[in-house]
């Protein structure tokens, strides 16, 4: 399987390097806006061709599938081109800024017989499965914490007057999408979406939220999930059950361990054997290998309602991109 991908930022490189520890796969292009860029990332990668034209890379037979890790304000129209052109697409997250974006990508793919998949950690990690088998133990669940906390690389240039994509409205950035949204991914896996959402985001000058706080109402539980790229903490994931809790003592996308604690009990879990990236990518690259549409489906109905979650967060807060 060949793959072209589009942006050159840290994760499209994290995400080569999966590539090159999955069998039977090879990024034959990246495209880049900016030639000379395209072309230190490409030869760092050792990949052989470099597009500075996005038709040109939709357009090139030999490209199986496309890697889209560009502004999130630009993934809804970049992957409904390269479906277009009967290429498989794994879209880094936010997978879209709208719903109905998301239904569309999604019943053009199914129409198609083509892979579509977001490229999210969580969904993937043998820890996360871990969770899900363990919520037993702890009983009925109350209270689950969630607090992913960044400080953003881009930040410091954001305060003093840049415009970082990441920050910036128009590319549909802040702390919500790029941060929180792995807090939503952990709980939403697990229990589909909530009945209500509520945000209190911390906004710039902008209008961007460069941090904040979300409330998911559940039926029998209440979910804190706290994103911010302004700040740093020690980051956790927490499951408060009658009988229990479960701890993750890290990031929400990288589900680095599982302690859970009874009252007569406690054991650590960790089946982690490689980086959360390299995970994601073994994963993926294996379901379209086996041609899993069943389970491809599946995740893709999880993507939905992380996208309808997010919108409704947004609206309770006023904030519109």
């Amino acid at each position: 399987m060949k793959i072209g991908t589009i942006g050159t930022s840290m994760i499209t490189g994290e995400f080569l390097k999966g590539i090159q520890m999955a069998d039977g796969v090879e990024c034959a292009a990246v495209h880049s806006r900016e030639k000379k860029r395209g072309e230190l990332f490409a030869k760092k990668y050792g990949v052989r061709k470099v597009y500075t034209e996005l038709e040109e890379l939709y357009a090139d037979k030999t490209i199986d599938l496309i890697y889209i890790a560009s502004p999130n304000s630009l993934h809804y129209q970049q992957a409904k081109r390269a479906l277009e052109h009967g290429k498989h697409v794994v879209c880094e997250k936010p997978f879209t800024v709208y719903s109905e974006e998301s239904e569309e990508l999604i019943r053009m793919a199914k129409e198609r017989n083509l892979f579509l998949i977001e490229g999210i950690t969580t969904m993937y990690m043998p820890n996360y499965r871990v969770v899900k088998e363990q919520l037993p133990t702890i009983g009925k669940v109350k209270i689950i914490l969630c607090t992913f906390c960044q400080y953003s690389s881009r930040y410091d240039q954001f305060r003093d007057g840049e415009n970082p994509n990441i920050f910036n409205p128009e590319f549909a950035g802040g702390a919500l999408m790029d941060i929180n949204l792995y807090n939503i991914y952990f709980v939403v896996g697990l229990y589909g979406k909530p009945e209500r959402v509520h945000y209190f985001p911390q906004k710039a000058e902008n209008g961007i939220d460069t941090s904040g706080i979300l409330i998911l109402e559940y039926p029998e539980f209440l979910c804190q999930c706290t994103g911010a790229k302004d700040v740093w903490c020690e980051n956790s994931v927490q499951l408060l059950g009658e009988k229990g809790y479960i701890l993750v003592p890290a990031e929400s996308n990288r589900c680095d361990e599982v302690t859970v604690v009874t009252k007569s009990d406690r054991k650590t879990y960790n089946l982690h054997t490689m980086g959360h990236w390299c995970i994601e990518v073994q994963e993926i690259m294996k379901m379209i290998q086996n041609q899993d549409f069943e389970d491809c489906n599946r995740r893709l109905e999880t993507t939905l309602q992380v996208v309808e979650t997010l919108e409704m967060a947004r609206k309770s807060a006023g904030m519109c991109f």
